[in-house]
């Protein structure tokens, strides 16, 4: 019954927004603008996002769950999975005028993964990284080449993460709100998803802190070969 209420609660408040939007379109079209129109038809879009990645969570997490969840990791390149995840964030970090800087080294080898979950692993740290940092910041997506792994990160500048909830962040035990604001409620289940999509490629997830505020979180990703 709590994962379900918990669900229950993730879907109100995007889909409420959605409504409300929807309604405004409705009843006031014939005296929009038309970039008025277009501002409202952006947000839908960007709600439609959010809702598929979290939708895509909420499977991932059922699956995980019922112990059904296996990845069929293959050879891929870390840079196509870098612009994946960035075209499905890019409407709304430029909605909340975060500044995305892409950082690769020029030569990246192929790395065994399970390209559309590591994709969501990435759209996850991004979307959590937006949700908390203000505007104007900058959000980092980096790679970078260790032995026998490639180390995917983002960094942010926001609030950063209290020590005591620390360990608590990749277990999904995170749904429920932390009053203080730092983490608003829903950050925890996509973690949770993160970490096991992860583990199933033999990876690890961690996060750390971004040197002058912030957080770094980071995870690795099997090489297979070079590119």
């Amino acid at each position: 019954g709590h994962f379900m209420a918990n669900i229950a609660h993730e879907f109100r408040t995007p889909l409420s927004a959605l409504a409300a939007s929807i309604e405004l379109l409705l009843v006031e079209l014939d005296n929009l603008t038309r970039s008025e129109i277009q501002d409202l038809t952006n947000t839908l879009y960007l709600g439609i996002l959010n809702l598929e990645t979290l939708i895509d969570n909420l499977l991932e997490g059922a699956s995980i769950e019922t112990g059904n969840f296996r990845v069929f990791p293959a050879a891929s390149g870390v840079r196509e999975i870098i612009t994946s995840s960035y075209q499905v964030m890019a409407p709304l970090l430029r909605k909340y005028e975060q500044n995305l800087v892409i950082d690769l080294p020029d030569e990246l080898p192929y790395v065994g993964a399970d390209k559309r979950r590591i994709v969501q692993v990435v759209v996850n740290l991004l979307s959590n990284a937006s949700r908390y940092a203000p505007s104007e910041t900058e959000i980092r997506l980096s790679a970078r080449v260790l032995p026998d792994w490639v180390e995917v990160s983002v960094s942010d500048q926001g609030p950063g993460i209290p020590q005591a909830y620390r360990d608590k962040l990749f277990s999904g035990s995170l749904l429920t709100r932390i009053e203080d604001g730092l983490m608003k409620k829903g950050a925890g289940l996509g973690l949770s998803v993160v970490n096991a999509i992860v583990k199933a490629h033999g990876g690890e997830v961690g996060m750390r802190d971004h040197q002058g505020g912030g957080s770094v979180f980071w995870f690795t990703i099997p090489i297979i070969g070079e590119q």
